[in-house]
Formats: C-alpha cells, structure tokens, sequence
C-alpha cells in the first residue's frame, strides 16, 4: 500500500461507515491511513466505490446522485465529500443518506480544498473498482453495467473509459464525442504515455471507472492545477485502458464550472481552490511547465531505465511541437512576468490573425 496519509480533523460521517467496526482504527470517522478495507461481519466489501466531491453544489447535485443510483449495475457505494458547503448541500445529502443504504455523506468542518477532498474519497472506498463523479456531472444508466464488465474482461486495464455526452447548464445537449486518444490501449507505455500527453482533450476520462488496485501508490488526484492530466499520464505508464463505446457519461458545460470561473479567470484563486491549506503556488501561472516537470518526474518513477523509458523521453521532447505546448508555454512566461503584458500581446495577436474557433471533441465548447 501507498504511505500514510493524514486526514485534517474535523471530518464527519453522518451515515456508518463499514468499516467503523469494533478493532478498526478511525480517527473523525475515517479509517486512517490506509485504503478501507475492513469491512463489518457479516458484510462484504461493494464492487465499485463512486466519490463524489462537493462544495456548494445544491444546484446539480441532486441530478447527479439521482443518476448514479438508478445504475442497473447495484453492487457499489456511494461517498459523498462535502468539503464545509454553505448552502443547502448538507441537507441533500444527508436526506438522499437517510433514504438509501448504499450512500455515505462524509462532511469536513472545513474547505480543504479539491485535491484533498478528492483524495479522501479514494482512500475511504471499499470497492475492487473506483469513480470519482463530479457534483454537476451524471452518468447513464449503464455506465456501471458495461464499465464493470469491461474491466472484468480485461484485466491488465486499469481504466474504463467510455463515450461522452456533453450538456450545458440547462441539460441541453451540446455534442456527443469520445477523446481522440490513440493507443491508449496499446501494451506499450510510451504510446499510452504519447496519446494522453501529446493529444489536446478536457481530461473527462479522469471520470472514467478505475481498477483501484492499479492506482495505489499514484498521486491520485494531487492539489496542483493540472493534476488530472497528470494522474491520467501515469495511469497510463502504468497500464492499458479499455474503451467502452457506449455514450454513458454526461458532462455538464456551464459558466460556473472551474475551468471557466476559477482557472481561466483567476489563477492565484485556482491554486487554492485545489488546496486551501498548502496551495501550490505557482501552478496556475505556470501551468504547462509545471505539468512537464510532473510528466518527467512520473516517467522516472514508473518505468525502469531501458529502452522503454528512452522512448517514453523522446515523447516529452515531442510535447513541446505537440498541441501549440510550446507557445503555452510562452504564455506561460509572460504571464508570470507580467498578467498585463500577456493581455496587450494577446490583443496584437488577435488584431493580427484574429481569434480561433477550433472547437474540437479536446477543446472547450463555445457557450
């Protein structure tokens, strides 16, 4: 198992956790330090695990736990994060905990941040298989149904990852895609590891079912911004994903969602969205070199000297010509030199050759 971890106090959990039982170690209603394991007698453990992180969520979070339990696959739990929400949140999850079994609210006393939150999560589940879902995201009645069995077929994969509808913040379609992610299924890391670094997407496979086994000892998903896409690289060194065709998870596109508000708007207040006691500072500003240096610092923790990792190096020096890295790095420099100087360069720049409208299945939609 991955090291200890500490939990800030101040955690609650308002329905009993399966492992709380007589002999287990919990401190503020988390078992401590490790994965969970332990399990009440006369119980097992679910199958899958789906975490969902909260903060101030009332307005989708009801839609999105309303989707997770009307699974046909039935075999799983559902914890929900409350990281210290101020609205009605606390109220919908306890209600929705009140009313099904299969559901844990676990609240902080305090905001600690996505990362943490997020992590939490994972080291609370019980099941062989492990989601994180979104507060405004929802998934289709089959996603367990058909992700379970993926994986059950395959078992050197350590992810499912399935098609995509995409919604605005009314639930009105937008598009339907999967991520153009080449390879990614191959049995050789450094074509994993080239089509999740080297291929523009929005990281929605992060929501996709993982083998929790295959993530112990991972950075799972961290408090830096660009954490996902790092935790998807290494997850990716680490093993091949299955694909499932089918359209089952639903990804909402609204104004109020992170990318748009917090991370494109403010990026000292994107650093401690993520962490809230230890912000990473700097990873927001410099954003594409910071997620390089996580991407060759994984390739040295996960592969061994040889062949394989030389391929996976030739990679990175791919990444600066791949996907305009290059010149967000550039913005990058700029930015941390002066936030106004990058502006005025940008408003040449779209004077000159004005403003692109790629919208591919990788970038952000328009809204």
């Amino acid at each position: 198992m991955a090291g200890r971890l500490f939990f800030p106090p101040g955690g609650v959990v308002t329905t009993p956790c399966a492992g709380n039982s007589p002999g287990a170690r919990v401190t503020n209603g988390w078992n401590e330090g490790h994965m969970a394991e332990e399990t009440a007698p006369g119980t097992k453990a679910p199958r899958v695990t789906i975490g969902l992180p909260v903060y101030n969520g009332e307005r989708y979070l009801a839609y999105a736990i309303d989707s997770i339990l009307s699974q046909t696959f039935t075999d799983f739990e559902l914890l929900i994060g409350d990281n210290a929400s101020t609205d009605r949140t606390p109220e919908i999850c306890a209600e929705y905990a009140r009313r099904d079994p299969r559901v844990r609210h676990i609240r902080h006393a305090t905001n600690l941040g996505a990362g943490p939150n997020y992590d939490h999560l994972w080291y609370a589940a019980r099941g062989e298989y492990f989601k994180w879902n979104a507060h405004d995201d929802g998934v289709l009645p089959q996603f367990l149904e058909k992700t379970v069995a993926a994986l059950d077929a395959h078992p050197e994969a350590v992810l499912a990852a399935v098609g995509i509808l995409e919604i605005d913040g009314e639930g009105k379609e937008l598009r339907r895609y999967a991520n153009p992610l080449p390879d990614c299924d191959s049995p050789d890391p450094a074509k994993r590891f080239s089509a999740i670094i080297n291929v523009r997407h929005q990281c929605e496979d992060f929501f996709g079912l993982w083998r929790r086994q295959a993530m112990v000892g991972s950075q799972l998903h961290d408090s830096f911004t660009g954490s996902d896409r790092t935790f998807l690289a290494e997850m990716a060194l680490r093993g091949p994903w299955v694909k499932v065709p089918e359209v089952l998870f639903i990804h909402r596109e609204h104004d109020n969602r992170y990318t748009r508000s917090v991370l494109l708007k403010n990026r000292d207040k994107a650093e401690s969205w993520q962490n809230t006691v230890k912000p990473v500072k700097g990873s927001s500003t410099y954003f594409h070199l910071v997620i390089y240096k996580h991407f060759w610092n994984l390739v040295t923790k996960t592969i061994p000297p040889g062949a394989t990792r030389m391929r996976c190096r030739w990679e990175l020096m791919r990444w600066w010509w791949a996907d305009n890295h290059m010149r967000g790095v550039a913005s990058d420099i700029l930015r941390g030199m002066s936030p106004e100087l990058l502006e005025r360069v940008r408003k040449v720049k779209h004077a000159l050759v004005g403003v692109s409208e790629e919208k591919g299945p990788g970038s952000l939609p328009k809204m």
